[in-house]
């Protein structure tokens, strides 16, 4: 198993506490599923060793996964996602992506021990008639 899949592992674990995302469905990387927004999508983007005042730490690598969530905003005649919800979701997705209780749970799973988490505030912009939220995450991270 990968990160992708600790992470989506992690936010099913928590949806119980975020109603208002019942409806979001989750896909990671590799996934080929055909989804209608809104769903939040889990990939890896980049990952490099790591190295520490000029010694690389072999096994040890730095990986930077994106989150993207994304929704088609209200239109009169075919439904979609309005504003605040959309807002709602996007708290409530960094709540549990942001949360450092995760480090902890992931690590032993998957055969990773994961060493820090950082999360970077989302943007969102408009993409072909969707709204499209970015959230970057970068995992410190060794297979076990």
């Amino acid at each position: 198993m990968n990160l992708n899949e600790s992470f989506r592992d992690w936010i099913t674990f928590n949806l119980k506490d975020y109603p208002s995302l019942e409806d979001v469905s989750l896909v990671t990387m590799g996934e080929t599923e055909d989804l209608s927004p809104p769903f939040f999508a889990i990939y890896e983007t980049s990952s490099s060793m790591v190295e520490q005042n000029g010694v690389v730490l072999y096994g040890v690598t730095e990986f930077e996964l994106t989150c993207e969530l994304h929704t088609v905003p209200v239109d009169d005649n075919e439904g979609g996602t309005d504003a605040e919800t959309e807002r709602q979701y996007r708290r409530d997705f960094y709540d549990i992506v942001g949360d450092r209780m995760a480090i902890n749970w992931m690590s032993g799973r998957n055969s990773w021990t994961i060493f820090d988490i950082r999360l970077s505030s989302p943007t969102t912009e408009p993409n072909e008639g969707r709204r499209i939220s970015r959230f970057t995450i970068t995992v410190i991270a060794s297979p076990i």
